[in-house]
């Protein structure tokens, strides 16, 4: 704790002049300047019942929670955290006014305090796992339950330096409850120092969404309703020039549906296929779709279950690089036809269960994908066999929201007993 302590003090300045650039970088505005460093807060003091404060990484941690602050609003008042401005939006899409958004104060002392004060929250739920050390242990001292919620631990954290591993440790010892998405996680929350008795097993909050793909309008007003596209979705840096190139090679008559993980990649995007562009119509700036698109470059937030529930195929984007992949329960809810790449570490419990139920293709590289799409998109009968088969894998986990929902109750006024201010920290 003592290295962390010194080092948040010593990169302060970096730190300030990074939130200036991702302000900018983001459009993020004022608002995310001030209240990532602890300032223009609203105050929530004054309401008769204290907020639920759900702290959401970015867009995929307020999708995976939506079911569960639908459950609990209106009459549990809430606050949602995010670092990132478009997870502010997609607050904004999800919820309107029905909640309050901030940006999560950067682990500073005084920031934290300050967002405490004004927020006065009864709890903090974390989505997933993010371990900042002055937020647990202030949150805590402050008299909050804390939960961590889908939670997992990833190979990068478990492989830290001893220092920052003893800084984990001393930090997950303020949590009150860890829910985990999978159960072989509970190993990993062991070995940095979190009881068993306060580890639970949940399956993955991301089942709790109920979707039916009728509820989805044709994404693209200008394209026919029997034109088939074929999405790559959440792609990453370089997973662009690798799939335009196959779908060159393979010279398909179906429109390839680029949706980047992060839509301010743009520019990076359409400079990297330079020499296809007058083949790519974007999103963004409204070009239009013609014959001559081959490609269409979808840039922004809230469009993935449309394009899911239309398109012939999913190519699962992070998986082909190492990012560890996305979301497949998503795509499978609506039936999707579904192939992704080998690195799906994020999504391990589910993509095992999923190729077991033989209900998507896991490919090693390109070449392996390239094959399968011929083998896939001239199929249609074993697509709806795939399909059907990742809807119904996904279709039974019927109780996650009703078991999130009986194991969060008991944390949501409580507050920690002399035992637990007691607790030592881990050196």
């Amino acid at each position: 704790m003592i290295i962390y302590a010194l080092l948040i003090r010593l990169l302060s300045p970096l730190l300030l002049l990074w939130v200036v650039i991702e302000a900018i970088k983001r459009h993020g505005g004022l608002r995310f300047i001030q209240q990532r460093l602890g300032f223009a807060y609203p105050s929530l003091s004054i309401n008769a019942i204290k907020p639920i404060w759900i702290h959401c990484a970015s867009v995929g941690e307020v999708n995976a929670v939506a079911p569960l602050v639908k459950a609990l609003l209106p009459n549990q008042p809430i606050v949602i955290t995010t670092h990132t401005p478009t997870g502010a939006k997609q607050c904004q899409q999800i919820f309107g006014d029905t909640l309050t958004h901030c940006y999560l104060p950067l682990d500073w002392p005084y920031a934290v305090n300050h967002f405490l004060k004004h927020l006065s929250p009864s709890c903090l739920w974390v989505v997933e796992t993010e371990i900042w050390p002055n937020l647990y242990r202030l949150s805590h001292q402050a008299g909050l339950p804390i939960a961590l919620i889908n939670a997992r631990l990833s190979r990068k954290t478990l492989s830290s330096p001893q220092w920052l591993i003893k800084t984990y440790k001393a930090t997950l010892y303020h949590v009150d409850q860890v829910i985990l998405r999978s159960p072989e996680e509970a190993e990993h929350f062991q070995q940095l120092g979190v009881p068993v008795e306060r580890i639970r097993f949940i399956e993955n909050l991301k089942y709790a969404t109920p979707i039916e793909a009728s509820q989805f309008d044709l994404p693209f007003p200008n394209l026919s309703g029997d034109s088939e596209f074929v999405v790559a979705a959440s792609t990453h840096d370089d997973e662009e020039v690798q799939l335009v190139a196959i779908w060159q090679r393979l010279n398909r008559p179906e429109r390839l549906v680029l949706v980047p993980r992060h839509p301010h990649r743009r520019d990076a995007i359409l400079k990297s296929l330079a020499d296809h562009r007058n083949e790519i119509a974007v999103d963004s700036l409204n070009e239009p779709i013609t014959s001559q698109t081959r490609y269409i470059l979808m840039d922004k937030m809230g469009i993935l279950m449309p394009l899911y529930a239309h398109a012939k195929l999913v190519i699962m984007g992070g998986a082909f690089v190492a990012k560890g992949g996305h979301n497949l329960i998503e795509p499978a809810s609506v039936k999707a036809c579904i192939v992704t790449g080998p690195d799906m570490s994020d999504f391990e419990t589910e993509t095992r269960q999923l190729v077991a139920k033989q209900a998507i293709r896991q490919r090693q590289n390109w070449q392996q994908l390239a094959q399968t799409l011929i083998e896939l998109l001239d199929n249609p009968s074993l697509r709806q066999q795939m399909g059907q088969a990742a809807y119904e894998a996904v279709a039974c986990k019927t109780n996650v929201l009703s078991d999130y929902l009986n194991a969060l109750k008991p944390f949501q006024n409580r507050k920690p007993s002399a035992k637990d201010n007691n607790r030592p920290t881990i050196r």
